[in-house]
């Protein structure tokens, strides 16, 4: 099963790289939706000063029922640590059983060689020639589980060039009926703390469950700007 997220991945460490990503298009969430917009990154779990970038509901993943995509640009976290783009996005299944469908495959795609080789293919055809980057200058290190959620995986992706060096976090995790992917995409030559990727997931895992426990909370009734 391919992911959007995965191609957000190679864009991700592309703007940085002084490219221009293509947001996806806004959609109406069905009616009845739990309000998927409560549960992504809010302003106050990031400094003051963040800018919003996409703030959306997107067409969602194969056998689920809606998404919801947001970011922000010029983000800082609460420890002064300063990103180039910080985005997330919430999906919502009919069941449990599709989330942990997408949560497996997306874990084994990241953890195989054919997943980096693909990944490595959007980061080089996405940072353009001029970068001359190569497979040899992405890493991929497995950070493990971290407790947030039904089940976690956090993985970082390092980028070294000629000039300058592209670090990134990307976390995966499910909540009963929701999937969450978080994306930390850190300024040129800066590292991004493990601490940081876990503060914001959990942050996230709280608004999901702040949801879900309310009642009547329903998505919104058009699309959003």
């Amino acid at each position: 099963m391919k992911s959007r997220r995965r191609i957000c991945i190679a864009l991700g460490a592309s703007l940085t790289l002084g490219l221009t990503g293509v947001a996806a298009a806004a959609v109406t969430p069905p009616a009845g939706t739990p309000n998927l917009a409560a549960m992504v990154l809010q302003p106050g779990d990031l400094a003051a000063g963040a800018i919003a970038g996409t703030q959306r509901y997107v067409t969602p993943f194969g056998g689920f029922t809606a998404q919801y995509d947001g970011s922000f640009t010029t983000a800082a976290t609460p420890d002064g640590v300063s990103y180039y783009l910080v985005s997330d996005g919430v999906s919502l299944a009919p069941d449990a059983a599709v989330v942990s469908t997408l949560f497996g495959a997306e874990k084994a795609f990241f953890n195989s060689k054919k997943g980096h080789k693909l990944v490595d293919k959007g980061i080089i055809q996405g940072a353009g020639k001029k970068a001359h980057l190569k497979a040899s200058n992405i890493k991929f290190k497995d950070r493990g589980s971290i407790a947030v959620g039904g089940g976690s995986f956090l993985l970082a992706i390092g980028i070294s060039s000629k000039h300058t060096s592209i670090h990134e976090d990307l976390v995966l995790f499910e909540q009963g009926t929701i999937y969450v992917e978080l994306v930390l995409t850190g300024k040129p030559g800066q590292s991004v703390p493990r601490s940081d990727a876990v503060l914001l997931a959990t942050a996230i895992d709280s608004h999901v469950n702040s949801v879900l426990a309310s009642t009547g909370t329903t998505g919104l009734t058009g699309a959003t700007p």
